[in-house]
């Protein structure tokens, strides 16, 4: 069975297309289910065209002698795509969203909780008039920036790479407001981790308020007064809020040496401080050191990150093929969707052969499931319709 036909199976799929109101209301030549599967393929064929694109999808169609499936035009995929919108994939990842690690994944618990991380990034998008109105561009000084951009923020779990959340918005959004979209995805018995472009008051308490420990980095310019000074170094201190209010954070401060050779062979060394605020005030029920450590698997999402952007979309300078916002959206959603897709198969892989998620190449994943991706399935729930 091919990797997307497996994960989203031909009934969810039909599912949310009908949970988003897609269904074609007459018989197509390309009716909704298949061009679901077909904005999914896209993610698995980055550089081809939708002509290439859906000869892999239709691949293994099962045909009748002498049949033969016609190619739909450019310009019927592009007319299709529009019809279906992204409400179809904003549901389909949604329905496949979510932890898959258990307390004996390597990096998926510590004491209990389970660990997760948020991080952002941005992405490219065609340079027309609708997606620049409505994304807006980084600009160097007086030069705008050469394409519109999104900005995407992911909830992620650490050990096993697996989205938990993800939203997006326009470049101008920051990450503290998307930020407080994915808090829904919180609860007791999780440890958020996060980097320095997120603490500020209102996000914390908000954040806190969910029951999930917190350990996020501060920048070097945050305030905290020491308040007391505890046992193991650490030492308590607040956030200053509104109206006077104020909450209590533990500090944890430490510096990190790295070595690197230079082109002559001789050893440099550069330091960087750390500070991390959380919410675990007890140093023996949550050790310095060991909190410390656990921040680099903050880095996870980072990772997710390049793979996205580098194998998945095929390099980091590529943007992404729609001209209007809507099916920016569509994209976007059925970027995460094969993502989280890929993700499982590399799961499974490293379960068969008893590894660590990290120890499975997600190249090689990929390249797997675009062996696989030929349709076992009927394009439209009644039966095959012809192309």
């Amino acid at each position: 069975m091919g990797l997307l036909s497996r994960t989203f199976t031909p009934e969810l799929v039909d599912f949310v297309v009908d949970e988003a109101g897609a269904r074609e209301e007459r018989t197509r030549s390309l009716p909704s289910r298949l061009v679901v599967y077909f904005v999914l393929t896209m993610w698995l064929f980055t550089g081809a065209g939708y002509g290439l694109v859906l000869r892999e999808l239709v691949e293994h169609w099962p045909r009748g002698r002498g049949e033969e499936w016609r190619p739909a035009r450019t310009g019927s995929l592009t007319l299709a795509r529009q019809r279906v919108g992204p409400g179809p994939l904003r549901l389909l990842f949604d329905r496949v969203a979510g932890v898959s690690g258990s307390p004996a994944t390597p990096g998926a618990f510590w004491r209990g909780l389970r660990l997760a991380s948020l991080d952002g990034s941005l992405f490219d998008v065609p340079d027309s008039e609708a997606n620049a109105a409505a994304y807006g561009r980084a600009s160097n000084g007086n030069r705008p920036g050469p394409y519109p951009q999104v900005r995407l923020l992911a909830l992620v779990e650490c050990g096993t790479k697996a989205m938990i959340g993800a939203v997006f918005d326009s470049f101008a959004v920051g990450e503290r407001t998307l930020a407080r979209r994915l808090l829904v995805h919180l609860h007791t018995g999780m440890l958020l981790m996060a980097d320095r472009g997120f603490p500020a008051f209102g996000l914390w308490q908000a954040a806190a308020a969910t029951g999930a420990q917190l350990l996020w980095r501060v920048s070097d310019s945050f305030t905290l007064p020491v308040d007391h000074v505890l046992s193991d170094g650490t030492y308590l201190s607040h956030l200053n809020g509104p109206r006077g209010a104020r909450i209590t954070v533990r500090v944890i401060e430490y510096t990190v040496v790295t070595a690197t050779l230079d082109t002559d062979g001789v050893t440099e060394e550069r330091s960087e401080l750390f500070c991390l605020i959380t919410t675990l005030l007890d140093p023996d029920a949550a050790p310095a050191r060991e909190l410390a450590e656990l921040y680099a698997a903050r880095w996870t999402s980072e990772t997710i990150f390049k793979h996205i952007k580098i194998e998945q979309r095929g390099g980091r300078t590529a943007t992404l093929r729609s001209n209007s916002p809507a099916m920016v959206e569509q994209e976007l959603w059925a970027m995460l969707c094969v993502y989280q897709a890929l993700h499982q198969l590399a799961a499974e892989s490293a379960h068969r052969a008893q590894l660590p998620v990290s120890h499975i190449s997600f190249k090689q994943t990929l390249a797997a499931a675009r062996r696989s991706v030929g349709a076992d399935f009927s394009p439209s729930p009644a039966d095959r319709q012809g192309l």
